[in-house]
């Protein structure tokens, strides 16, 4: 709503920012070779922690420590299709990829490495400096964590204090496996029985993780020891789920903990959670949606002179990161500022979902609402919920907050102006877009008008650009020009960059292409990081200004460091051609990966690259990679990418063919070969040709061709 577009492309370097999603594939997932991993130690019976190097910048490499696990081929696709699902979720190990050892059938999947090792070893460890604030915080995570689980209809069936794991304090969930608890009689020797409801395990559904969920609160509030924790269940006993023996222990031991008297600080309302959860009756335990709500009404009194260092640092640091969400309103895209956030928090070491709960309790969060609609609106530390950011939105205007616990505030006076005019910008566009509401666009207008006076340059850049495209009110180009120019002169870097595009258009002002350049360059100086990208391509195409590639290379390389997949590609483009710098394929081709990596799926970063693995320009020539970005390419709507794989299906197939036949079985050929088959790509279709070469893929242990031979056979009519 509040940026122009971009100026259009030439012939050799692309400014266009547009993007389109593509859903992921299968193909999409990242292969480490195995070599590239150092240090690999065993740390448990199945996972090994590594180090392996990740390029930083363009001079620079870091080490980063990535946990390996090993798992069945059987279970490799569900798994990995799982962590693929919950991948945007922070509260999830992170998925890297997917790996396979040297001289074994090892399949192996890359995560996340979580450095303070399991919940339990973090509760025994750190039991004397818990205080109740930091265990409460714990239990939020892990119930948050498993409502994500649950709203993606997914049961976690191993949750224990053992498959959760700590990470700089905050919890992650790993080793979730809906094959778990089906197949107990025949993969398992021993389990921890204090988590498993065995009066009910033939019932595979979501209350045998509340009832898990139970234990481990307890064991929050008991350091880390957990309920008869040296029980195992032999396997002979698996057979009878209902052993009496064993479910008279477990409710032994669940009167024991339902009757034991208060530990110390404990608060009552969270006692009641965790025995409601271990209710005899699965119907009678509450659901995880209730658990969540019912943590968050939970409030650890404390005198604010001995609030701790943790909680000082949070309030500290929630601060710094409205400022910092003030500031990318004035630099940033729309399109870019909710990953701006997520990657501010992580630079800190911290949880989006930790912050989100901080200032969610937080007792003076009216001073930044719009920070916490933002946060629900774009699902940042807690799921999307529309409902709740039009509520904050909302109440960033409320003149009653105001007059209550701000006005006599010289420092929460300024912060409420900057939210009022966040919030209500953000509520507007809600209308206009049609987001959580009915599209209305005269009502997202009127809404905006409100605060667009000469002290809300950020809402006077919007009302401009309400104007310039007339939504909600008669279009107007020279009254929308005359309040970018207002909203500029107060130093909104997008304002500035609005303004400039008018002067190269001559929209609502005689064109003027110097002016342009002038703003460009003044608005890329302040920040704003499509005006680096812009000002390096007035400087490559002297438009507004002399040629000068040595200037084009600065501010390309500028807009590349700060994330720009155009800067990137077009800096990829300067390496490759030696323009301004002296000619690297490597580097070329290193940027232009960065570029079509990038998380806006860059269609012409992903033909450049697909072009660069079929020539074997600046790294090595492989043709299935090729074919894999030119896809991706195609997909996104990169016209070029059409022509030279439909040029090259034959080729590509006879290449493909000669792979799969080779003496060394190369399983990922087969399955090619077999999809080729299966969709008539660069040969004639053939049914039962494809499930034969998928049979061969599988047997040889090519993980994707599971999934395709089932959806060939299910397709079949016989």
């Amino acid at each position: 709503m509040s940026q122009r577009k971009k100026s259009k492309p030439n012939d050799n370097i692309t400014i266009n920012n547009s993007s389109k999603a593509c859903s992921e594939s299968d193909e999409d997932i990242p292969f480490y070779h195995y070599s590239k991993f150092e240090n690999v130690k065993l740390i448990n019976k199945n996972i090994y922690k590594a180090h392996i190097k990740k390029i930083v910048s363009q001079e620079k490499t870091a080490v980063e420590v990535v946990a390996l696990k090993c798992i069945s081929l059987n279970n490799f696709i569900n798994e990995v299709k799982r962590h693929r699902k919950l991948e945007m979720n922070d509260s999830i190990l992170k998925f890297y990829g997917i790996t396979k050892q040297e001289n074994t059938n090892n399949n192996m999947i890359v995560l996340e490495y979580a450095n303070n090792g399991s919940l339990r070893q973090y509760l025994k460890t750190n039991f004397q400096k818990l205080d109740w604030n930091v265990k409460l915080n714990l239990a939020k995570q892990i119930a948050n964590a498993l409502m994500n689980l649950h709203d993606n209809n997914i049961i976690h069936g191993k949750l224990t204090s053992e498959s959760i794991l700590i990470h700089n304090g905050t919890i992650k969930l790993n080793d979730f496996d809906i094959n778990y608890l089906r197949s107990l009689t025949t993969t398992v020797t021993t389990i921890p029985i204090q988590y498993v409801d065995f009066r009910y395990l033939k019932l595979f559904n979501k209350s045998l993780d509340i009832y898990s969920l139970g234990i481990i609160l307890w064991e929050i509030s008991n350091n880390g020891i957990s309920p008869f924790e040296k029980e195992l269940i032999p396997k002979s006993s698996l057979s009878t789920p209902t052993n009496n023996n064993i479910i008279d222990l477990m409710n032994e031991t669940i009167v024991k903990i339902k009757s034991e008297k208060g530990i110390p600080g404990i608060p009552l309302k969270y006692k009641e959670i965790y025995t409601d959860c271990l209710k005899r009756h699965e119907n009678s335990r509450p659901g995880i949606f209730e658990i969540v709500n019912d943590l968050s009404e939970i409030n650890i009194i404390s005198d604010i002179n001995t609030a701790t260092k943790t909680d000082d640092y949070f309030i500290i640091f929630i601060k710094k990161l409205f400022e910092f969400f003030i500031n990318i309103f004035k630099i940033l895209p729309n399109e870019m500022r909710p990953n701006s956030i997520k990657n501010y928090i992580r630079e800190n070491n911290l949880n989006p979902v930790n912050i989100f709960h901080k200032m969610i309790r937080y007792s003076s969060h009216y001073w930044f609402t719009s920070l916490i609609g933002f946060c629900y609106q774009h699902g940042i530390g807690t799921i999307i919920d529309y409902h709740m950011a039009l509520k904050f939105f909302n109440l960033a205007g409320n003149e009653r907050i105001y007059k209550k616990n701000i006005s006599s505030n010289p420092s929460l006076r300024k912060f409420y102006n900057i939210n009022k005019e966040i919030g209500t910008i953000r509520l507007a566009l809600m209308y206009i877009d049609g987001i959580g509401v009915v599209k209305d666009l005269k009502k997202g207008f009127k809404i905006c008008s409100k605060v667009a006076d000469e002290r809300y340059n950020i809402a006077l850049n919007s009302i401009a650009y309400c104007y310039d495209e007339g939504l909600g009110v008669e279009k107007n180009e020279e009254k929308a020009f005359e309040l970018y120019l207002k909203s500029a002169e107060k130093g909104n870097a997008v304002a500035l960059y609005n303004a400039s595009e008018c002067y190269f258009d001559g929209t609502g002002i005689t064109k003027d292409e110097v002016k342009g350049f002038q703003l460009h360059l003044k608005s890329a100086h302040i920040g704003k990081i499509d005006a680096m990208n812009n000002t390096g391509h007035c400087y490559y195409n002297g438009i507004g200004v002399d040629v000068n590639r040595k200037e084009a290379f600065k501010w390309y390389f500028k807009g590349a460091e700060k994330g720009n997949y155009i800067s990137q590609y077009n800096l990829g483009y300067l390496y490759a051609n030696g323009h301004g710098i002296n000619q690297d394929q490597v580097k070329a081709f290193e940027w232009y990966k960065r570029s079509a990596e990038n998380e806006y799926e860059y269609a012409d970063g992903q033909y450049i690259i697909g072009k660069c693995f079929y020539e074997g320009r600046g790294t090595q020539k492989d043709i299935i990679k090729a074919i894999c970005w030119l896809n991706k390419a195609k997909e996104n709507g990169n016209i070029f990418a059409f022509g030279l794989l439909e040029e090259d299906q034959v080729k590509a197939f006879e290449w493909y063919k000669r792979s799969a036949e080779n003496e060394y079985e190369y399983a990922d050929g087969q399955y090619i070969i077999g999809k080729c088959f299966y969709e008539g790509r660069g040969t004639q279709k053939d049914i039962i040709k494809a499930i034969c070469w998928l049979n061969k893929a599988k047997e040889n242990g090519n993980i994707f061709a599971f999934g395709l031979l089932e959806e060939v056979i299910d397709r079949m009519i016989f």
